[in-house]
């Protein structure tokens, strides 16, 4: 389509599973019959797209730190110290419980946005937006206790 430009991949650290460009518009013509939506109200559906994206991100983190604490549980039952394994430390106990209850929290979030959006509800941007928040964030703390 005249006008419609794509740029090269972005050279990313992670998420490399979903390519990310620059998409240009310029001045570009779309048939009436081509529209999606309601024209001017682009925008809003724009917005209202990216609930599903949040979750997405959500939900990745997710798993990976849900197979981060699951690696990091078997290396405490692996690893000896002082003659017993480091799970029967009452430290590391505390940190795998911390971690788990940590993903727990990310879950119920999650599922609980992911619903509101699937049902319309009008809080369900504002909740996926919380998700994608606390998810990555508290996932990225799981990883990094698990990598110590």
């Amino acid at each position: 389509m005249k006008g419609l430009e794509f740029s090269a991949n972005e050279k990313k650290m992670g998420w490399n599973c979903q390519p990310t460009r620059v998409v240009t518009f310029d001045d570009v013509k779309v048939p009436k019959e081509n529209l999606l939506g309601e024209r001017g109200h682009g925008f809003k559906y724009a917005m209202a797209g990216l609930d599903g994206g949040r979750i997405n991100i959500a939900s990745c983190s997710l798993g990976g730190a849900a197979k981060s604490l699951e690696l990091a549980t078997q290396y405490t039952k692996e690893r000896k110290q002082f003659g017993k394994s480091i799970s029967e430390f009452q430290n590391t106990q505390f940190t795998l419980a911390k971690m788990a209850t940590k993903l727990e929290a990310s879950r119920s979030l999650l599922r609980q946005a992911a619903r509101m959006v699937a049902e319309g509800d009008p809080n369900g941007t504002m909740y996926s937006a919380m998700a994608k928040r606390y998810a990555t964030d508290e996932c990225f703390d799981v990883v990094n206790s698990a990598l110590q």
